[in-house]
């Protein structure tokens, strides 16, 4: 019996790393599936991110915005097509992806134009400081940013991480040891449960803004210290060929500024001479054109839902006025 212990004590000690190696690699291989993702859009932002991409991936939008979450909060498509005297929002979608900077915006247009999505007939392209600011932390770069880009700007570590996604995404699986995340992964290991604000199918891509429901107020001052910061050249110049990009392939591209509590934005005619200014103009020499959207009434603190994003009162009308700018341009051509 003890000869029996002796001879499978070695071999079950040497087959532990083997075994844990086989997990991390069937995990990494999971990392590396669209369903994966998908399967947790109610708990991680790069699920809800692909939900926005694998609905898109099947439509051909008439009208498409883009943004972060100024753009994802900030303006909807039902309130856009009434302003706009549409007939009916179904072509309309919000491709707002909070957290994400251009870097980000450009891999996942391009993806959906390289798998076979009709360039939209125009884009709207919602412009803010934090856009143009180098910050992954949310993960998005190892899923969704091109590789060719990570290499070409030196972004080495997500370049990795787009390979070993176990290692790259460590950080945001770190956030099931909250309670409440842990609880909703749970959930939708066993049953689909839509992101919060609904599907892309479901919600056209908008989500309303509510007070104090989607950041932390460490995520709240990190982005509003990033309105501080100057503009990162490689952010610049990323979003300056997505814009060529698009206009080659036939879209009409807007560039405009969800409004900000009590504070100006630094894009547009009224804005004063910076960095951004330049930024402005290399848009505009790529092909896109600046739209200045007059609103009929201040907006005031009832219609923010946090001092950088509008709730969804501030967002019907700010996208109404969106609509009726719009139209009023398509009438002059």
């Amino acid at each position: 019996m003890n000869g029996i212990r002796r001879t499978w004590l070695p071999f079950a000690l040497g087959a532990t790393p083997w075994i844990t190696l086989a997990l991390l690699l069937v995990f990494e291989l999971v990392l590396h599936s669209d369903a994966w993702v998908l399967r947790y859009r109610s708990v991680f932002a790069v699920g809800r991110a692909s939900d926005k991409v694998d609905f898109l991936a099947r439509q051909r939008p008439e009208v498409l915005f883009v943004g972060n979450s100024r753009a994802d909060n900030g303006l909807s498509p039902e309130a856009f097509t009434a302003g706009a005297g549409l007939i009916k929002p179904a072509g309309v979608f919000n491709l707002g992806v909070p957290g994400a900077n251009t870097l980000v915006l450009k891999g996942v247009v391009e993806r959906l134009l390289d798998e076979g999505m009709a360039a939209p007939a125009h884009v709207f392209i919602t412009l803010d400081e934090t856009l143009f600011q180098h910050e992954d932390s949310l993960g998005y770069y190892g899923f969704l940013a091109s590789r060719s880009d990570m290499l070409e700007h030196g972004f080495y570590g997500a370049l990795f991480g787009s390979w070993l996604r176990t290692w790259y995404y460590s950080g945001n699986l770190r956030q099931l040891r909250e309670p409440e995340k842990l609880l909703r992964f749970v959930s939708a290991t066993f049953s689909n449960i839509d992101p919060i604000g609904g599907s892309a199918e479901q919600s056209r891509g908008y989500r309303r803004g509510i007070s104090g429901g989607f950041q932390t107020r460490a995520q709240l001052i990190a982005q509003e210290a990033g309105t501080r910061a100057p503009p990162d050249p490689r952010m610049a110049n990323a979003l300056g060929a997505l814009v060529e990009r698009l206009v080659s392939s036939g879209s009409r591209v807007y560039l405009v500024a969800v409004p900000m509590f009590e504070r100006a934005s630094s894009f547009g005619p009224a804005a004063a001479p910076s960095e951004y200014s330049k930024v402005l103009s290399l848009l505009e020499a790529r092909g896109a054109r600046w739209l200045e959207v007059p609103l009929a009434k201040r907006l005031g603190p009832e219609h923010f839902a946090d001092p950088g994003h509008l709730n969804d009162g501030g967002a019907v009308l700010f996208s109404s006025a969106l609509g009726g700018a719009w139209q009023k341009l398509a009438d002059k051509r």
